[in-house]
């Protein structure tokens, strides 16, 4: 359901988060992620248009997060990289419109993401940082 596009991002924000603060160059976040030099410009692009990080240019520049760790949910991130979650429609394709079973799948898959939606706007960049990713899970209704 996340992307892969989504997983770099997310690599890439948890590696600015744990180096501190102060600008990393694309090449070091590259390197230390796994995340191809070339696609992740076009996601450092696509996170500083989000708001969730700055770009300096220049000696000394790279880039960095424009709030702590903390103060930054994961849903932030994956709503940067992937805007719209693309289950609206799921299970409707012409006649299948009025077919029940199509109808309640569609349902349940906006139901998941919803669900999917709560964690991860309650995950926080630091819940992950400090191992805590499962806790937002335990407060979802069954």
């Amino acid at each position: 359901m996340v992307s892969q596009t989504s997983l770099y991002a997310l690599r890439a924000v948890l590696y600015l988060a744990s180096t501190g603060g102060g600008p990393v160059v694309a090449q070091d976040i590259s390197e230390s992620t796994g995340v191809p030099k070339g696609y992740l410009h076009k996601i450092l692009r696509r996170l500083g248009k989000a708001g969730i990080l700055h770009a300096h240019r220049g000696v000394g520049g790279g880039y960095e997060l424009v709030n702590p760790p903390a103060e930054l949910s994961v849903g932030e991130v994956l709503k940067a990289i992937e805007p719209s979650s693309g289950f609206e429609n799921a299970g409707r394709s012409g006649e299948q419109a009025a077919d029940r079973s199509s109808d309640a799948l569609r349902r349940l898959m906006i139901s998941a993401r919803s669900h999917l939606d709560t964690i991860f706007e309650s995950t926080t960049v630091q819940d992950l940082l400090n191992g805590d990713a499962d806790t937002p899970a335990k407060q979802i209704p069954a």
